[in-house]
């Protein structure tokens, strides 16, 4: 007996020993990963607050689209399901930085909708939502938005067409400025390749290979839901573009892809000359065609960038700060939750530049 009760206690100091080198191990792991994925952008952090926690994270939810309504106090934050079940758009309440629910994108007919709803933006009593292939952006009634029970589909209200002369821009994001309604795509070869009209070398020399569309306010017969349907102007823009956003005249960009450290450029076309290049528009009335000038975000107008932490999506200013929705923390992608991905940051770009 007291032979075997000397093996077993033996028996046990190995397992323990073995589960705690395995515990050490995965502590290493973590710790490490957390501080390759942080340190490189240490003063991101360092300039950032946390805002909020990234709502639907634990639910399948995949964030892409990011906006804030004012008059509700409300960020809304959109994306697509990991699971293909119909795409949301989920409320955090700014005051208390608690989620208040979701709602599930319907079309017309209620019938529910699962696009990669990868921008969405708050203008004049309506969420515009990114319907990517479908070259459109899906239009639904902010109120319904916002006071429909958590879990309800919204009914859209209608469409944006952002088609033109026989080619198209697949929406991979929104933004709202003062005048203007901007929307872009999203370049990566060899899985998200653009239309070769859409290529552009700039006057510097850079080969951009991605297009934005800015669309005036108007009420005109040749609009809907308050804005033009003829682009006022274009923009030429490198690729990796997954968010824009509008501050003091300056266009913010987020760049990001994979792993990869994310990267946020401000350019300034103020003064700039249209690239030596045009698009023909039909303009929607008989025998009239609209050239539109081609403004182009490279080196010669860039005039602030910085990097931030992997897989940055859209990007809005709040009181004056950058805020910056991820992806890293999902289900998809998980490796976000070793790094704070699963928190919006506030951050004083002024500390960064």
């Amino acid at each position: 007996m007291a032979k075997g009760n000397k093996k077993s206690s033996k028996g046990k100091k190995v397992l323990k020993g073995i589960l705690l080198t395995l515990l050490i191990l995965i502590a290493v792991v973590l710790v490490g990963a957390r501080i390759y994925f942080r340190a490189p952008v240490s003063g991101y952090y360092k300039a950032s607050e946390k805002a909020f926690v990234i709502p639907g994270l634990l639910d399948n939810m995949t964030p892409q689209g990011f906006d804030y309504d004012e008059a509700s106090g409300m960020y809304l934050i959109g994306g697509y399901q990991k699971d293909h079940s119909p795409s949301r758009i989920y409320r955090v309440e700014k005051a208390s930085g608690k989620s208040n629910g979701y709602v599930v994108l319907g079309d017309e007919d209620g019938n529910t909708l699962n696009p990669h709803a990868g921008g969405l933006a708050v203008h004049d009593g309506y969420l515009f939502v990114a319907g990517d292939e479908d070259a459109s952006i899906y239009i639904y009634n902010l109120s319904d938005v916002l006071n429909a029970g958590s879990g309800e589909v919204v009914k859209r209200e209608g469409l944006f067409e952002t088609g033109y002369k026989g080619d198209k821009v697949n929406v991979a994001w929104i933004c709202f400025s003062e005048d203007r309604m901007i929307v872009g795509e999203f370049y990566r070869d060899p899985n998200y390749v653009t239309h070769e009209s859409h290529w552009i070398t700039t006057n510097t020399g850079e080969e951009n290979r991605a297009l934005a569309l800015s669309y005036s306010f108007s009420d005109d017969e040749n609009s809907v839901f308050g804005i033009s349907k003829i682009p006022s102007e274009m923009y030429s823009m490198p690729g990796l573009v997954q968010g824009m956003t509008v501050k003091d005249g300056k266009f913010w960009i987020s760049q990001s892809y994979g792993t990869a450290k994310s990267t946020i450029r401000c350019y300034d076309v103020t003064g700039a000359d249209p690239v030596d290049f045009r698009v023909q528009i039909y303009s929607g009335r008989a025998e009239e065609d609209v050239f539109i000038p081609i403004y182009a975000f490279d080196s010669s107008t860039e005039v602030a960038s910085f990097d931030a932490p992997p897989m940055a999506e859209e990007i809005i200013f709040v009181d004056g700060k950058l805020m910056i929705m991820s992806e890293s923390a999902s289900m998809k992608y998980i490796f976000g939750n070793l790094t704070g991905g699963r928190w919006c940051y506030a951050t004083d770009v002024g500390k960064v530049i």
